[in-house]
């Protein structure tokens, strides 16, 4: 599989499978498959309330001899909720996951939360204090590559500046219909890595748009795989979710490129915020994209 070298000096394979939104009954099977279709790029995280699961089938997978564990490239993320103990919450994650390492660690949200009091509040810790915490797992070996996701321009910028160890990814929600293309383009011109979720534009019209479905009619592919594509094309790392085994691997079957009218296309489509579908202003009561 192509592979995106991150400023880490770490290489991290061109599509994710991820384990959002997977019941922890079914990660088994899904990790398998996933790596049976040729996914080396697996995407978690402990908000997913999975990673346990994901630990015990991967576990089981290495022993099995499959796939060794350098051939892999495990994401996880801290949550919003554990912005005052980095540390800890990594280690839980590796306990959970069974691994001795991440291959990449990321801070899931662009605010911290304190429920100490049993109510949601901003937690009182600079980005660059949380920063400093997230750099000790990469100098440790914890985390051989650190970075972000959902951070805006200037979180990104402001962290460019005050980073010993710079952000090596920003994992934004990227579909036609939200594209995120200033911001994501800009990581990329400052050497941050873009990983792209939501690529199918869940919940949204994306596998609907006539700007997918005529590349796949020409292609003789599916309109998914086309917007996968699109994602890579654009110089992102999406990730993929499927538990339907022929999906995991039709979308690895990009042996195909879709013309600059076509990437036009589809770049005309985004319908800006109300297209996006993770609601992370709602979730912690800040304007967060005014």
């Amino acid at each position: 599989m192509a592979a995106v070298a991150l400023n880490s000096g770490c290489s991290m394979p061109a599509i994710a499978f991820g384990f959002w939104q997977i019941a922890g009954e079914h990660c088994a099977e899904a990790l398998e498959a996933a790596i049976d279709a040729g996914y080396r790029c697996l995407d978690c995280a402990s908000i997913y309330g999975n990673e346990v699961q994901i630990g015990e089938a991967l576990t089981k997978v290495l022993a099995s001899g499959k796939v060794k564990r350098e051939e892999l490239f495990i994401v996880s993320k801290l949550w919003a909720t554990d912005w005052h103990q980095v540390d800890a919450a990594c280690s839980k994650t590796l306990k959970d996951l069974q691994l001795e390492y991440l291959d990449l660690y990321l801070v899931h949200s662009a605010v911290g939360v304190d429920t100490s009091s049993g109510q949601k509040k901003l937690a009182k810790i600079p980005c660059h204090t949380l920063w400093s915490d997230m750099e000790s797992l990469a100098q440790s070996g914890k985390a051989k590559s650190i970075g972000v996701s959902n951070w805006s321009c200037l979180q990104v910028a402001d962290a460019l500046n005050y980073a010993k160890i710079p952000p090596a990814v920003n994992q934004l929600e990227i579909h036609p219909t939200y594209s995120n293309a200033d911001l994501a383009q800009w990581c990329l011109s400052q050497g941050v890595a873009v990983m792209g979720y939501c690529t199918l534009g869940s919940g949204k019209p994306d596998m609907q748009l006539g700007a997918a479905e005529a590349p796949a009619k020409r292609l003789g592919v599916l309109a998914a795989q086309v917007l996968v594509k699109w994602s890579m094309q654009k110089g992102y790392v999406p990730v993929t979710k499927s538990v339907n085994k022929e999906r995991m691997k039709s979308n690895l079957s990009l042996d195909f490129s879709l013309t600059n009218e076509e990437m036009q296309a589809l770049d005309a489509c985004d319908g800006g915020l109300v297209m996006k579908i993770c609601n992370h202003a709602g979730e912690f009561g800040l304007p967060l994209y005014s």
